[in-house]
């Protein structure tokens, strides 16, 4: 079995019996209720193990697996939000008990136990559904205006990542984020890795209205999500919707100055600079497109002009940021590393629970200018 499939079932067990037994253990609920609460976080904390049962065994297809599958990772949604106030509360709660020794504040008073995880929850299910709305909005625009002497022409590139479409993305998700890119004007468009998160049977409606993304060329690099998906069969339903692949590739973008090059994910594959870079000049303004942004450490100084990468979500639902940075070493946004440009975007969708805490969505704008050699 791979490890990561044992530690997700140790990470869900562990997360089980911690809320379960701050919920239910001490609190004098009848047993057909603690029998209920313990089915309700165990359908929850294995939701995408039992989701993805269903897919390997083709149990459910189309609208009703859509819909079990929103609702399963919303129920993980709650249940994370819920053990992550319960740790705060619990530590809080026995720091003010040492110091105020006032016994109706004891911890092992049941009754103020049970009010108190009632309040929890329900704050763990309004969180929940405003970090739903969080994800579902149209996301962000974010401008950025770069002057370059190596550029020859005002050029508007968009860049988006991480819509993670599959079975389970509702359509009209997909059309807000092409409405919102197309809506842009944009001259070229990057797409930077984990654009789909299933493989393409059964996507061709899905994929039929991001075949509706409009720019005079469409840019694609691998993120770890194609590559998990039957890859190759992603690089030819990719090229058939008329987007450019480039999987450790580049080329010229026109007469613009612009040079775009891809590498695959860091993780999935070999990522080859020198074969990306093959055909870019020294007057080129070189732009790569990695979804991984800790490709940043291994670029010479000045090798590229401005990474463009996807991959963190911003953390997606907090507190994840401080693990995403620390996996990662980046978070989302613009940064210098090495004399080396570096943006991350933090996604036009998300992964897992359709929800985001402190990382709004979104998709950014660059606009390229020509800049007068200073004499």
């Amino acid at each position: 079995m791979p490890i990561f499939l044992i530690m997700t079932f140790i990470i869900a067990v562990s997360c089980l019996l911690v809320t379960y037994r701050t919920l239910a253990s001490y609190s004098g609920f009848p047993l057909w209720a603690k029998l209920g609460i313990l089915f309700w976080l165990t359908i929850s904390w294995f939701s995408p193990v039992i989701l993805r049962l269903i897919r390997n065994y083709n149990l459910l297809n189309g609208t009703t697996y859509a819909i079990i599958a929103k609702t399963a990772y919303f129920m993980l949604g709650i249940v994370f939000v819920l053990i992550m106030l319960l740790l705060v509360r619990e530590i809080v709660w026995y720091v003010v008990y040492a110091i105020s020794k006032n016994e109706a504040l004891s911890p092992d008073n049941v009754s103020l136990l049970n009010r108190n995880n009632l309040i929890t929850v329900i704050l763990s299910v309004i969180i929940a559904f405003y970090s739903a709305y969080e994800a579902n909005k149209t996301p962000n625009v974010i401008d950025f205006t770069i002057e370059d002497c190596k550029i020859k022409q005002d050029t508007k590139v968009v860049v988006a990542s991480d819509l993670h479409i599959d079975m389970a993305t509702p359509l009209w998700q997909i059309k807000q984020i092409v409405n919102l890119i197309n809506a842009q004007n944009p001259d070229y468009i990057l797409l930077v890795g984990d654009i789909i998160d299933d493989e393409p049977e059964g996507l061709d409606e899905k994929l039929d209205e991001l075949k509706k993304l409009k720019a005079k060329k469409i840019y694609l690099s691998f993120g770890n999500h194609e590559h998990y998906n039957a890859p190759a069969k992603w690089m030819l339903k990719f090229t058939n919707l008329g987007f450019d692949v480039l999987y450790n590739t580049g080329e010229q973008i026109n007469d613009t100055g612009l040079f775009v090059a891809g590498i695959p994910d860091m993780y999935s594959a070999e990522p080859n600079f020198e074969k990306a870079s093959y055909y870019a000049t020294e007057d080129n303004f070189k732009i790569l497109m990695s979804h991984s942004p800790a490709i940043i450490k291994q670029l010479n100084e000045h090798q590229f002009d401005l990474t463009v990468s996807g991959h963190t979500h911003g953390g997606q639902i907090y507190p994840f940021h401080y693990i995403v940075k620390s996996a990662n070493g980046f978070l989302a946004g613009m940064y210098q590393v090495n004399n080396n440009r570096l943006y991350i975007t933090r996604g036009a969708g998300y992964w897992g629970p359709p929800m985001r805490i402190f990382a709004p969505s979104d998709i950014t704008v660059f606009n390229f200018k020509r800049k007068e050699n200073e004499k």
